[in-house]
């Protein structure tokens, strides 16, 4: 049995994770959990998402389904947060993954779905499920179930004890710090170094007291073991696509749609143009096609490296499409173009930059009397490489690949 839940939670509280990590609990007694759950994260862009998207599956061997369902459904209803505006639970159980459910997944993690045609691909597959109020959740529930890794992190996801729900988290800083340099980069997303915040841990009122990513189980458990906090009352190590770059997908400039996330390749058309909060702005070209990317404030010093961009420089973009403009998570410079600074020419004699000697009489010097026809260019050097380049931990998607999982690649990690 392949059991999907999605959409439990609400801004206020609870969490999908701690539901499934407590459902599995209850399900004990009744079967075998076979491997990992998966912790699947869905399309970042989606509109009534509630924080990071995700969805979470797992598979279960049991000769008793209806008590699987009976206790899967009170769990739902339990632990969910029926009043939130935007909560609408997804619960399915299908004996077997298909192919049909396979590319619901893809299309899931990289476009907007919506509920019929979930309802329809679990109908055509004669699976069981329930949806609850709009039923949402039914989306993620069946693309979780369907989702096939190819590329896969874990994350270990630590719980809350409930009487502490609501309250400030304690977690000891120097133990974070000590176990992510125990760990890096086998596990990562810790702590942002550059902008010296320790990034795991939600300040929500959901269940989770936070989270450790990584690709090695053992560095994950080891950090785990460092990290002094307030008691955990459970923890789950999930599989996830965390960290994978699923949702992008391979596109041009002049075809690309809102709420999609795309790898395009271009040219910087003009250098980057800062805005009133700090964002800055440059649109990058492909033929006769433009589109603006965007470097938000809080990707704080990944801007540094976008406003050294200057015309010409080819360069590959990731990022999600919201309103025409590209949300930049990555970027992977291919070519840095010359750039020319034009300047009055140096007198010859004292080597003193001349001035004007009149519309369109060129230059002098009036000291040493000597003359200049026009501006002389001259080659800058630039402080910048190829390769790419990434938002720092503190502004990272959960799904978004980190450079750090590129090996072979020219990468330029932000830390």
């Amino acid at each position: 049995m392949f059991i999907g839940i999605d959409d439990t939670d609400s801004e206020r509280g609870l969490c999908t994770t701690y539901l499934s990590a407590v459902l599995m609990e209850r399900l004990r007694p009744l079967g075998e959990i076979i491997g990992r759950p998966k912790l699947i994260r869905l399309n970042p862009c989606a509109r009534y998402k509630t924080r990071g998207n995700a969805a979470l599956a797992f598979q279960l061997e049991s000769d008793r389904p209806e008590e699987v369902k009976d206790a899967a459904l009170k769990t739902v209803l339990e632990l969910s947060d029926f009043s939130g505006m935007n909560t609408n639970p997804g619960l399915v159980i299908a004996p077997q993954v298909t192919a049909q459910m396979t590319a619901f997944y893809q299309r899931a993690v990289t476009e907007i779905l919506e509920i019929k045609e979930a309802k329809k691909l679990l109908d055509e597959e004669g699976i069981w499920y329930r949806g609850f109020k709009k039923g949402r959740g039914l989306i993620g529930a069946l693309a979780a179930i369907g989702a096939v890794l190819p590329d896969f992190t874990y994350e270990l996801i630590a719980y809350r004890e409930r009487a502490r729900w609501g309250t400030p988290r304690y977690i000891d800083a120097a133990s974070v710090w000590r176990a992510d340099a125990l760990t890096y980069p086998r596990t990562w997303d810790t702590v942002d170094h550059h902008n010296n915040r320790i990034v795991f841990a939600p300040h929500s009122a959901d269940p989770v007291l936070f989270g450790i990513r990584g690709c090695d189980p053992q560095a994950i458990l080891e950090a785990f073991r460092t990290i002094k906090s307030e008691p955990v009352e459970r923890s789950v190590l999930y599989q996830t696509n965390q960290g994978t770059d699923a949702h992008i997908q391979q596109g041009v400039v002049a075809d690309v749609r809102d709420c999609e996330s795309y790898r395009l390749h271009g040219f910087v058309a003009e250098p980057a143009q800062a805005i009133a909060g700090g964002h800055l702005f440059f649109p990058l070209q492909n033929d006769a096609a433009r589109i603006n990317c965007a470097a938000f404030e809080p990707t704080k010093n990944f801007r540094a490296v976008v406003l050294q961009l200057v015309l010409g420089d080819e360069l590959e973009v990731c990022g999600s499409v919201q309103e025409g403009t590209l949300n930049l998570e990555k970027i992977n410079i291919l070519h840095l173009a010359d750039k020319v600074e034009t300047s009055a020419p140096l007198c010859p004699k004292c080597q003193k930059r001349m001035e004007s000697a009149g519309k369109g009489q060129g230059y002098r010097c009036r000291r040493c009397k000597t003359h200049a026809e026009g501006r002389v260019q001259q080659l800058l050097t630039r402080n910048l490489e190829t390769g790419y380049y990434e938002v720092p931990p503190i502004a990272r998607r959960h799904l978004s690949k980190p450079l750090v999982r590129m090996s072979g690649e020219n990468v330029h990690p932000s830390r």
